[in-house]
């Protein structure tokens, strides 16, 4: 039998081999905005080590809003992006080197919120005082709600305003309606004792996506391992999130700092859960994007949004890299 014998290089070679074969692969989500409840699948997937499990390191930072971080992820900055779909979706097609790898959030929020009783559909909103931003998706996307359900923007009255200011003109009585997102502004209006009803523009005539994950392509070419462990892993957050509210709001409300009330963040997580697939995308897979619903989004971005140089619904998303 041959012996070898070791010496003190080889023994630190093995050791530095050992730590490289174990070492996590490291990544840097880049979030659409500061803090907010439906980030909670990903900070959970973090704090309960789901991505540790499938040997990411990967560190959470908030964004400044959806167009930014399509921006830092087309720029390989941070490779990897949470960010609403329809922003993503004028981003490619100006170029931004991106592509959508999941939605989440699939049937998108942005919704007529009105605390006036007598509306409760589209045709109920002729003559009545409705905010929206025009700089805003809600904005861009209010024209098309109108067109849909056989209304003109001559049909209502409509008061051009930053997004800040709607609540305070609704809560105040200013408006009957405000163009936004219905997670965020509805539960805030029923805990001032007002009734509520809300129009949500996906259930009326036009699809808008809501939130999902976005990858820098050059990264996603060089590295569709990682990208598929991280899809893994979070969509093992969301599953895990939506079994157990309580305990994802209370990983949220500490990692956040967040000092709103636990319900409001569980109403959110309820909106959520409850739009997870269109009705094209149901049964599939959690994440798995139709291509009919970005074809509809996209033309209707084209035609009342900002959108430029539309492409083909395919050069938007890819569901290859979720798990089956």
């Amino acid at each position: 039998m041959r012996h070898f014998k070791q010496t003190g290089g080889t023994l630190l070679a093995l050791a530095l081999m050992s730590t490289t074969a174990l070492a996590a692969d490291s990544i840097r989500l880049r979030l659409d905005w500061s803090w907010w409840a439906g980030q909670t699948p990903m900070i959970l997937a973090k704090e309960k080590g789901f991505y540790d499990e499938v040997d990411l390191d990967v560190e959470i930072a908030q964004g400044q809003g959806s167009k930014t971080t399509t921006m830092v992820v087309g720029e390989n900055a941070d490779p990897i992006g949470h960010a609403n779909l329809s922003t993503v979706a004028q981003s490619v097609s100006a170029g931004v080197p991106i592509t959508a790898v999941a939605g989440w959030w699939q049937q998108g929020p942005i919704s007529l919120i009105c605390t006036d009783p007598s509306i409760k559909t589209p045709a109920d909103v002729k003559g009545k005082r409705i905010g929206s931003t025009p700089t805003g998706s809600d904005g861009q996307i209010l024209p098309a709600f109108l067109k849909a359900n056989g209304l003109e923007l001559t049909d209502i009255s409509l008061v051009n305003m930053p997004g800040d200011a709607k609540f305070a003109g609704i809560a105040s009585g200013q408006l009957d309606c405000i163009s936004g997102d219905d997670y965020f502004y509805a539960p805030q209006l029923k805990a001032q004792g007002k009734e509520v009803s809300v129009l949500k523009y996906a259930d009326w005539g036009v699809t808008n996506l809501g939130f999902g994950i976005v990858v820098n392509n050059d990264y996603l070419a060089q590295n569709p391992d990682i990208v598929k462990r991280f899809l893994a892993a979070t969509r093992k957050g969301m599953e895990y999130t939506f079994a157990h509210k309580d305990e994802a709001v209370g990983i949220f409300l500490k990692v956040s700092g967040n000092t709103q009330p636990a319900e409001f963040h569980r109403s959110v997580l309820e909106a959520y859960e409850a739009s997870l697939h269109t009705r094209h995308s149901e049964g599939k897979p959690l994440g798995w994007m139709a291509e009919a619903d970005w074809e509809a989004m996209n033309e209707t971005l084209a035609e009342f949004g900002s959108m430029l140089g539309k492409k083909e619904a395919t050069a938007y998303f890819s569901n290859d890299q979720l798990p089956q």
